[in-house]
């Protein structure tokens, strides 16, 4: 398991990080991923093997964010 904080842009509210964190969720092989209102950080816990970044940033992009690379 990898684990890895991203960055977040557009994060307003509660219902946005709900978003975001299962749009993460969701990707097989993501065992968590916590986001802060505040900062925008996203803490990520997966599997490198089945999930990459790319695919992080694919599902923060569908749920209507982007992610800082």
């Amino acid at each position: 398991m990898s684990n890895n904080e991203i960055k977040v842009n557009g994060l307003h509210c509660s219902s946005c990080v709900f978003a975001v964190e299962n749009s993460i969720k969701d990707l097989d092989g993501v065992e968590d991923a916590k986001a802060d209102l505040d900062t925008g950080i996203v803490k990520l816990t997966y599997d490198d093997n089945k999930v990459s970044l790319d695919d992080i940033d694919e599902a923060v992009k569908e749920a209507g964010f982007s992610m800082e690379k």
